[in-house]
């Protein structure tokens, strides 16, 4: 059985950013404060007030990561979710303080500890158990989930109905905690020291550790999991705490002045001396130059090397992502508009990136943020006492324009990549120019739906900052160029059932549109393979026997020789796959009577159904969607009545052997409740007048 790892890591981390997208609030109300302070003094009402109300949210990161997370892992998102994780943190907290720990141990004061015993309870890590521990958050918002997610519709014996349900949950998530807290009793001091070692040698890396983890934090990009990597750094789960040590500004200051020993140090403890200034902020001030700058540049880069007749539309699509990256610090719309289509640009950039919080960081050039690296966090930032010239970072940034410039530009060129407004011109949106406002994401949301594979594909849809997490069930019926002309800025697959679209900073009303016409099952969300009608294709009308012909003249084997797994191990759907053995040219055939309900953009694959209501995809090659077209041609399209000999594709087979393509050739039902089997009745060489297979219907 295969693991799908990759959608519980994607849904952690999008419910990871429920509690990060708080952080804001935080450097907004700080940063206001500190400025107030720097000029009205330290003494200022107004000042202590705000700084005052932005530790509500950094003196509490635990609760709010452990509610956060429950809500958010939570399968339909109730309430009941967020109150278990509250619970499950409060239990934590309760069973496991150091006051509690102290008490099983009949410590009275753990402070007035000396000598060995101190070393030995520092060691163990009881004292980072408390409001602020993001790891304890993460841990009870994960288990909250899971008890919400496999108990919220049990049922009890009427005499205890009142409890069932989602009132079961939080009373079960209490019970479970206190089990779960018996064993981080004995799991947590090791599982402390490792994780203080792990953070001590990173910080002992200095100025390379910072550059290391800035190319890891632009690389897990594609996959969403950055956000998990960043919770280390930036949060107090190892004891590096970034984010919230920068923010705490003065209070920090005067943290690192009373600390007499590197557990108590927010900082760099050398020669019995805990140092902050120009230490903590190196895991966020290099970015900076990136988001402010560098990107910007690349978008120049990208824009003077479109095409002169594309410049225009190209334009107006690079200012806009150069625009959210420099104000705001969102940069996956500029950086998903090269990661996968010039891949090298973007290993550019994470090695650049690296370079840039490297340098930073050896220079001891900080500044601090709520949300991300953008112009709004800088200038919250400058008023806070632990930003050290942080001004040097916007000069460094000039100079990381024109890197970024210089470097894409000749890239570009050199290597002839395709970034927007590059070679093969994508088709235009058929009637969305007119389309504003709503109308507009409404349009955009029935095309993400179409180029998904329609309302019956789509098994689960959620949302992060600025991409769709969609689970789908038919990996073969998403169209990726029928997505992308919904005007968004990527599609990744970080594995065989899941598909990322990303939309931007406005994923938020995107969802909602998608969300919606889901709900309300509009014409327009129709499955992709089906008619406008759904009464005039339902699967009880295949009753008899359907006989299939090979698409094209070549050796008929089964799917288990297709050298792809979606195919060989039936995932798509059963049927069988053709050889062919014409080496020239040679056109691929409708393999029955029937309707075309689908021909890819990329002319690599082709959908039709019977007059019985059978459902057909036929697949040209293995990875041939990567060929954007090239060696196909369309000869039929959607909804072309058809008889079976049909050609609808014509393929340069000659031209693409010589590129080492493998045009074997599945043709499976991917609808699997349509049928009981396929026979393959003739395997072997065979032409297109030889019936090689029998379609068995389902019994209903």
């Amino acid at each position: 059985m295969k693991l799908n790892i990759m959608g519980p890591l994607q849904r952690l981390g999008k419910a990871l950013m429920g509690a990060v997208a708080v952080l804001p609030v935080a450097a907004i109300l700080g940063g206001v404060g500190y400025w107030i302070a720097s000029v009205a003094g330290q003494d200022n009402v107004v000042a202590q007030l705000l700084v005052s109300s932005g530790g509500a949210v950094l003196d509490n990161l635990g609760w709010i990561f452990a509610v956060a997370i429950a809500f958010g892992l939570a399968k339909d998102s109730n309430g009941a979710s967020a109150l278990s994780g509250f619970l499950a943190y409060a239990t934590f907290m309760k069973l496991l303080g150091p006051d509690a720990v102290a008490g099983y141990r009949g410590i009275e004061d753990p402070e007035a500890l000396t000598g060995d015993e101190a070393v030995e309870w520092a060691a163990e890590g009881w004292n980072a158990v408390g409001d602020g521990n993001v790891l304890f958050g993460i841990l009870a918002g994960i288990m909250a989930a899971m008890v919400y997610n496999r108990f919220h519709g049990t049922k009890l014996p009427d005499f205890l109905a009142f409890f069932s349900g989602r009132r079961l949950v939080p009373i079960l998530t209490a019970l479970f905690a206190i089990v779960v807290s018996a064993i981080l009793y004995f799991v947590w001091p090791f599982i402390y020291h490792a994780l203080f070692n792990f953070g001590t040698s990173i910080q002992g890396l200095g100025a390379a550790g910072a550059g290391i983890y800035g190319v890891a934090n632009r690389l897990l990009i594609p996959t969403g999991l950055h956000h998990a990597l960043n919770s280390v750094f930036w949060f107090d789960v190892i004891g590096i705490n970034d984010i919230g040590n920068f923010q705490s500004g003065q209070s920090t200051i005067d943290a690192a002045a009373a600390a007499t020993s590197a557990a108590e140090c927010p900082g760099i403890w050398e020669n019995g001396q805990c140092t902050v200034d120009g230490v903590v902020g190196r895991y966020q001030a290099g970015f900076f130059p990136i988001m402010m700058f560098g990107l910007p540049g690349a978008a120049l880069a990208m824009y003077l090397r479109a095409d002169k007749g594309r410049r225009k539309v190209i334009g107006s699509l690079m200012a806009a992502g150069a625009l959210a990256s420099f104000f705001t610090g969102v940069t996956e719309p500029l950086e998903f508009s090269f990661m996968f289509v010039a891949p090298l640009l973007y290993v550019v950039h994470a090695l650049l990136t690296g370079l840039s919080v490297f340098i930073a960081s050896a220079m001891e050039w900080t500044a601090g943020f709520g949300f991300s690296a953008g112009f709004v966090d800088m200038l919250l930032s400058s008023q806070n006492p632990l930003a050290n010239k942080w001004y040097m970072l916007l000069i460094m940034g000039v100079i990381f324009f024109a890197l970024y410039f210089v470097i894409f530009y000749y890239l570009i060129g050199w290597f002839n990549l395709k970034t927007p407004g590059r070679g093969d011109e994508e088709d235009a949106p058929e009637d969305d120019d007119a389309a504003t406002g709503d109308d507009k994401t409404a349009a955009s949301a029935s095309r993400i739906i179409e180029g998904l594979g329609g309302k019956d594909n789509i098994d689960s849809l959620d949302y992060c900052t600025t991409r769709l997490r969609v689970g789908v069930k038919d990996r073969a019926l998403v169209d990726d160029p029928t997505i992308k002309r919904a005007g968004i800025s990527g599609v990744i697959h970080p594995s065989e059932k899941n598909v990322q679209v990303i939309v931007g900073p406005s994923v938020q009303f995107m969802f909602d549109e998608v969300n919606h016409q889901l709900r309300t099952g509009s014409a327009s969300v129709a499955t992709k393979s089906a008619k406008p009608s759904e009464e005039a294709r339902p699967a009880e009308k295949i009753g008899t026997d359907i006989q299939l012909h090979a698409p094209f003249e070549g050796t008929v084997v089964p799917l288990s020789e297709v050298p792809d797994e979606s195919f060989a191990q039936g995932m798509v759907g059963e049927g069988f796959a053709v050889i062919p053995t014409v080496i020239d040219a040679f056109d691929v055939c409708a393999p029955v009577d029937g309707t075309i309900t689908m021909v890819f953009k990329t002319g690599h694959a082709f959908g039709m159904r019977t007059e019985e209501g059978l459902d057909l995809l036929i697949h040209i090659g293995i990875d041939t969607v990567e060929l954007k077209g090239e060696g196909f041609t369309k000869l039929a399209a959607k909804g072309d009545v058809v008889r079976a000999g049909t050609p609808i594709i014509a393929v340069e087979s000659e031209k693409l052997r010589e590129r080492g393509i493998n045009l074997i050739t599945p043709v499976v039902c991917p609808t699997g409740k349509q049928i009981a089997g396929v026979d393959i009745e003739h395997e072997g060489r065979a032409d297109q007048s030889v019936s090689v297979a029998r379609v068995r219907p389902a019994e209903h």
